[in-house]
């Protein structure tokens, strides 16, 4: 092995990401819809021409923008991902990406103390613009995923569904327009559900998706559910609060009902996958107390809650990992 370029690459790896960052923040790949040269992108974004010509050449090397003729522009696979108007628009999750990237600068101070730096309300300083841009990022990464579980999970035989910490309730729109007689409430705070609604309206299921305000930290979560979802939450929580969520979200099933986990999850020594043990380290920068808990410990606290047929598996989206259980 060579090590010192085993050791460039991880010390030169922000360098790539950050210059991804850096484009979707200046809007630089909405001017990239027809092939252009840098002078003319930089006068429209009122930006320096040579280097953002640097910047794009940069672009160009990672594979994300081509250039012919010195005129660059943005391949058709990336423009739904990259563009304000694509399909799968993915720049407020880079932004929230970019928020982190600055709590990592903090990670000594994390590591001497023990203790988070900063938690997602700080980064969010109270905007309600950044806010509803967070949610909208959480939305955006989500719909990948609850396709993926919908074809490896038997979604299709719940007719009540409690999405608990839902967000934007991206799990359950994609599932309730996948199977029509799903009906679903989405489990959160009062100021996510405003953004909930939203999407409520704009999926047009307003007749089977309705919203709950609550604290699910906090006394039971009603009764009758034949799916209980959590996903992107117990890796907010230490071990004791997020285990005793499960529980609550048991108690909340019919007999026979499902439980789904998703998240990030890493293996018992908590190495593997890399991802997900950088996760835990992201994590507890922005929470007290939560991690990436073990795939054998949530197992653990399945099995405890008094469900049955635990199955856990991976999906090509993030989070990667699936853990499902059912009420006997």
């Amino acid at each position: 092995m060579d090590y010192e370029k085993q050791i460039a690459g991880i010390l030169n790896g922000f360098q790539p990401a950050t210059a991804l960052m850096t484009a979707s923040g200046l809007g630089l790949f909405d001017e990239l819809k027809k092939p252009a040269a840098a002078p003319k992108i930089a006068k429209k974004l009122d930006l320096d021409p040579q280097a953002s010509l640097r910047l794009l050449n940069v672009l160009t090397g990672m594979g994300i923008v081509a250039k012919e003729d010195d005129r660059f522009y943005l391949p058709e696979g990336w423009r739904k991902f990259l563009q304000r108007d694509g399909e799968r628009y993915l720049g407020q999750w880079i932004a929230l990406m970019a928020d982190l990237q600055k709590a990592w600068m903090e990670l000594p101070q994390y590591i001497g103390s023990g203790h988070n730096v900063t938690s997602v309300m700080d980064m969010l300083g109270g905007d309600p613009e950044r806010m509803r841009a967070f949610i909208d990022a959480m939305h955006d990464k989500a719909v990948k995923a609850t396709g993926m579980i919908a074809r490896a999970v038997p979604l299709g035989q719940a007719r009540r569904m409690l999405d608990v910490g839902g967000g934007p309730g991206t799990y359950a729109l994609e599932w309730a327009r996948l199977h029509p007689a799903l009906q679903a409430t989405v489990f959160d705070i009062a100021p996510v559900l405003e953004v909930a609604r939203d999407y409520i309206r704009r999926y047009k299921l307003e007749d089977r998706v309705t919203t709950q305000t609550g604290d699910f930290n906090q006394g039971d979560l009603g009764t009758g559910y034949d799916l209980v979802l959590l996903a992107n939450v117990l890796h907010m929580y230490s071990a004791e609060m997020a285990s005793a969520l499960v529980a609550r979200a048991a108690a909340a099933l019919e007999p026979e009902g499902r439980l789904i986990i998703h998240g990030f999850a890493t293996d018992e020594g908590g190495t593997s996958p890399l991802e997900d043990a950088i996760f835990s380290v992201n994590i507890g920068l922005l929470t007290e107390g939560g991690r990436a808990h073990p795939l054998a410990e949530m197992t653990g606290w399945v099995t405890s809650a008094g469900l049955a047929e635990a199955r856990s598996f991976r999906i090509d989206a993030i989070p990667t990992g699936v853990l499902t259980a059912v009420k006997p």
